[in-house]
């Protein structure tokens, strides 16, 4: 079931159930941001509520973390609404006082004196959690590529295929997807027709979401621990021509502000050229993780370091609050614009 679908059925099952009029709503948060969200407007008691939506497919239990920095402290004005929710995550969300809604109706819905909660109707779970090309792993490197460099969008689909390291046959399909997903529009620059991204957090939030729950899996090589101890202590002196940091160490150099435990290493060269280099031995309970490197090196950041979406998408999905502290900071300091 795609997004739009969902809300669509989510919106129109809640009103049969409890009779409140509930309308789906496009519009920005503020006057200072363009960027427009979704809103669910429900009319009751003689007073009108906009929850801010969230939307997913079905709730996995890494995505907490990353909800968790989303609602921060306003849980009571956000509406997290999903194709299906397994139902200890419904106990989860009821303690961390998050609304839900599930396409079938389910829903805890909480607002000052107003309760709503539905429990009783059957759900069919929904294990594939988007659908199309878009979202898979070639999909997520193609859009790892166009949100670090947006300007990709208008180059020649050859150059667009080089640089994202993904088939040629797919960048139509890919952008054909971004677009009926809103995430893609057409104007004109120059007198040329010209593409831009539009509701980028959206995207971003997305693209992280499956960044952990999709690629990133298919990325890790193994865990290993540092031999020699003052190596680990002294890890921002160790050689990183070959190897990027990512997670924790990307966090710490991007901010100042963390200091790292484990330690996350991205690279294109031979593990036991790294294992050498580091004075690595493997370990199942070791804290460092060897990870493929899948972009291109157009799309480097700094010698060294991952570019800062990804250390983001790996920061912002850590159960560790310090980890959450250093992804706001990194944020604030390198992605937003």
């Amino acid at each position: 079931m795609k997004e739009k679908e969902i809300l669509e059925t989510a919106t129109r099952e809640f009103t049969e159930l409890t009779g409140i009029p509930a309308r789906i709503l496009h519009k920005p948060l503020d006057n200072k941001v363009k960027d427009k969200y979704i809103f669910l407007e429900l009319k009751f008691l003689n007073r009108r509520k906009d929850f801010r939506v969230e939307l997913k497919n079905e709730l996995r239990e890494q995505q907490i973390p990353g909800l968790l920095k989303q609602v921060d402290k306003q849980n009571r004005d956000w509406l997290l609404i999903c194709q299906y929710i397994p139902a200890p995550l419904k106990g989860e969300l009821k303690k961390l006082g998050i609304n839900y809604l599930e396409a079938a109706g389910n829903c805890l819905i909480r607002y000052d004196d107003v309760f709503f909660y539905i429990n009783d109707r059957p759900v069919t779970p929904q294990r594939t959690p988007v659908e199309g090309k878009l979202w898979k792993q070639a999909g997520l490197r193609f859009l790892f590529g166009i949100l670090v460099e947006p300007g990709l969008l208008n180059q020649p689909y050859r150059r667009m295929a080089e640089i994202t390291g993904v088939a040629l046959g797919n960048i139509g399909a890919f952008l054909e997807e971004l677009k009926e997903e809103g995430f893609l529009k057409e104007g004109v620059k120059e007198n040329k027709p010209f593409f831009f991204l539009e509701n980028i957090p959206q995207l971003q939030n997305k693209w992280i979401e499956l960044y952990n729950t999709v690629l990133k899996p298919k990325l890790k090589r193994g865990t290993f621990r540092f031999l020699d101890p003052a190596l680990q202590k002294n890890w921002e002196a160790l050689p990183d021509q070959d190897f990027y940091w990512g997670a924790e160490p990307a966090g710490a150099k991007l901010t100042g502000f963390l200091r790292p435990e484990i330690f996350t290493i991205y690279t294109n060269q031979p593990t036991t050229t790294i294992m050498r280099q580091l004075k690595l031995v493997p370990d199942n309970k070791g804290n460092l993780l060897l990870m493929d490197k899948f972009w291109h090196e157009e799309l480097d950041y700094k010698q060294g370091l991952v570019p800062p979406l990804l250390a983001y998408a790996e920061l912002a999905t850590s159960l560790d609050s310090r980890n959450r502290e250093t992804a706001e900071r990194l944020k604030k300091k390198h992605l937003e614009k």
